[in-house]
């Protein structure tokens, strides 16, 4: 049996039938994965995930009745490798097929590799998608109905239509806690190495193994919003929904006079910011504290908070594409009412003079600009702040901008609000 093939459907049965986070569960199955199989399994995975709608669509356009549970997933293993891998059409139909045998039903088998064969000979030139062009974006690029209509209003249909096509560069994005240049860094890694906007930054093209001392793997955006924190060099800052803890160390490496608090309502999640700040050599007080519930000790002690909320997450749907899956419509309001939960609660342990930044992963109006002006309406005594991001002049200079998924930057936002002097009215 193709031992690739069989970990791939392990793990996404996981995923799909009892609702396990995609990246979490990958991991833990690559642990005990053959070396060999590692990148195969991966690849049939994540791109299971982020073509469920599609491989739902075309599977159903060629069957007379749709299959579900460990037939409907044995298929779409099947349909992603014929559509998306280079991989023999008789080796995928055959050990396909051999998986299936683990159903105990032969009628099962013996449906997956018709249904298979049928597939091998429809996807090369399949093109039957909706007549209307939403639709048809939707099935396309795997992008739920409800989310591309929600774009649609936000931005208009053309802006909307690049959003959910936009395919993010699948190089590994690392950054170094000393100077380094891209031959070092090459060579530490031994793959091609690009540059990014920033000189700590790099993408690497192939494995970089597990992050020590010297780098950590971090994200664009992530960067971005630390930096935006950053600017505004803090005597003290509050990250009060930090874990992992990536942008809190970011700025405290960056604004090392800085006393950085980093915040998580859950202990498990404050242990992974000590680690991470422990293992890049950085001092960061991590507590257990519930972001929606005021602390009278920490009540106006920060020059600067910052608010990196829950969210949807459509912006970093490329590293999560069980969002795409799991995600529905109803669950925006209940993230939105969260948000602002946050929010208000946060703003009370600003200073004077004070920064409150607010951030999030996704590309949503209602998530973003809607709760930022909710807030400030609300709020008279927090007036927008400028943001300073020189590496990205359409956001240098704003109060809040929104940074859309492209080949190199996953989609998020950032806003500033300072809170006025109160102290001298």
């Amino acid at each position: 049996m193709n031992t690739a093939f069989l970990k791939s459907f392990l793990t996404l049965s996981q995923i799909y039938n009892d609702g396990a986070f995609s990246s979490i569960t990958l991991n833990n199955s690559l642990k005990n994965c053959k070396a060999k199989d590692k990148a195969l399994v991966t690849k049939i995975v994540y791109g299971v995930l982020d073509n469920d709608i599609r491989l739902d669509y075309i599977i159903g356009k060629h069957v007379k009745k749709m299959p579900k549970g460990d037939a409907l997933l044995y298929l779409k293993i099947g349909a992603y490798c014929l559509a998306e891998l280079s991989i023999p059409v008789y080796a995928v139909v055959n050990d396909v097929a051999e998986l299936a045998k683990n159903s105990g039903d032969r009628r099962i088998v013996g449906f997956v590799n018709a249904t298979l064969k049928t597939l091998a000979d429809v996807l090369p030139d399949f093109d039957d998608y909706p007549t209307d062009e939403i639709e048809a974006a939707s099935v396309r690029y795997s992008y739920p109905l409800w989310a591309v209509k929600k774009l649609v209003k936000d931005y208009g249909k053309e802006t909307a239509l690049k959003i959910v096509s936009a395919k993010h560069d699948t190089a590994t994005t690392v950054r170094f806690s000393a100077p380094v240049n891209a031959s070092e860094v090459s060579a530490r890694f031994g793959s091609e190495v690009r540059p990014t906007v920033f000189p700590d930054a790099f993408f690497v093209d192939g494995r970089v193994g597990a992050p020590d001392e010297t780098f950590t793997v971090q994200s664009l955006g992530s960067m971005c919003v630390s930096r935006v924190c950053a600017a505004f060099n803090p005597k003290n800052m509050l990250d009060c929904c930090s874990a992992p803890g990536g942008k809190a160390v970011y700025v405290k490496q960056l604004c090392a006079a800085a006393n950085v608090t980093a915040c998580d309502i859950h202990p498990h999640r404050v242990a992974l910011i000590q680690t991470y700040a422990k293992r890049l050599g950085v001092d960061v007080a991590a507590k257990v504290a519930d972001a929606t519930q005021f602390d009278e000790s920490l009540a106006g002690k920060f020059d600067l908070v910052l608010c990196d909320v829950p969210c949807s997450g459509f912006g970093v749907l490329d590293n999560h594409p069980d969002i795409k899956i799991f995600r529905k419509n109803e669950d925006i309001g209940t993230l939105m009412k969260l948000q602002r939960a946050i929010l208000g609660n946060a703003c009370r342990y600003v200073a004077d003079g004070g920064v409150l930044v607010y951030s999030t992963c996704t590309v949503f109006d209602n998530e973003n600009g809607q709760q930022v002006r909710r807030f400030l309406a609300e709020h008279p005594d927090f007036a927008p702040e400028k943001i300073t991001l020189p590496q990205f002049p359409e956001a240098d200079g704003q109060t809040q901008h929104q940074f859309l998924p492209s080949e190199v930057m996953q989609g998020f936002f950032v806003a500033a609000m300072r809170k006025t002097n109160t102290t001298s009215r």
